[in-house]
């Protein structure tokens, strides 16, 4: 009778081997893996939320937005009166704006300040609208609906949330725009001036400078106020 040698296990030969590490096994192995971490989602809004946050709040390589929505949003759909619904908006917003989808993180915050205009996370909602709009803010000449949609919503924030810790950053962000629409004005004013249009020019001056008191008190102004004496002499020498 031979004895196995040392090391060695009958029951492990070389032929079991290669069908362990056989395509077939690994792939089922695989399978099993990724069947372990599909898990479904608890069905508890509370446990739901705390785990869409973590998803949405890790680090570069753990944060999982993708998954973090589909929690918010499973909340706001299976439990549509919980507590935690208007959390699982802002929720969803937030993690559109970590994705970079400013555009609508945008949109999304600033409803969830109209929708829920009571609520704690209210004032960083609109915080983060501005942020957000800011994003599209461009030069002068070109359009300026997002700088005045920044005037529109800071003015809000000024007014209601003066005790918040971002309450200086929305000011230097109102004053930005309102230079900005400001500017935008003025070429316009130059534009005409250029082509000897003196009316319309000084009809745009004038919104700088007599029809909005916000613009008025802007650097730009006194740009302005030197342009509109100079235009308005040209035009009695005509």
């Amino acid at each position: 009778m031979g004895f196995t040698r040392a090391g060695s296990s009958p029951a492990l030969g070389t032929k079991n081997m290669k069908k362990i590490s056989s395509p077939l096994f690994l792939l089922f192995f695989a399978v099993i893996l990724y069947n372990c971490s599909q898990k479904e989602p608890p069905n508890d809004p509370a446990l739901l939320y705390k785990l869409a946050m973590e998803k949405a709040e890790g680090g570069i390589f753990t944060a999982d937005y993708e998954t973090a929505e589909r929690y918010f949003q499973k909340i706001i759909e299976l439990f549509p009166t919980s507590q935690y619904v208007p959390d699982a908006n802002f929720g969803i917003a937030y993690v559109r704006m970590k994705r970079g989808d400013c555009a609508e993180a945008a949109v999304l915050f600033e409803s969830f300040h109209q929708r829920y205009s009571s609520h704690k996370k209210a004032p960083d909602a609109l915080y983060y609208s501005i942020l957000c709009y800011m994003k599209f803010v461009d030069t002068p000449d070109r359009d300026i609906e997002y700088a005045k949609k920044v005037r529109e919503i800071s003015s809000i924030f000024i007014q209601r949330y003066q005790d918040h810790e971002k309450f200086k950053e929305v000011m230097k962000a109102r004053e930005k725009v309102l230079n900005l629409i400001a500017e935008h004005h003025l070429s316009v004013a130059e534009f005409y001036i250029r082509r000897k249009l003196y009316e319309p020019a000084m009809r745009r001056l004038e919104i700088i400078l007599e029809k909005d008191k916000d613009l008025s008190k802007t650097a730009v102004a006194k740009k302005a106020e030197k342009i509109y004496a100079e235009v308005k002499n040209k035009k009695g020498e005509k």
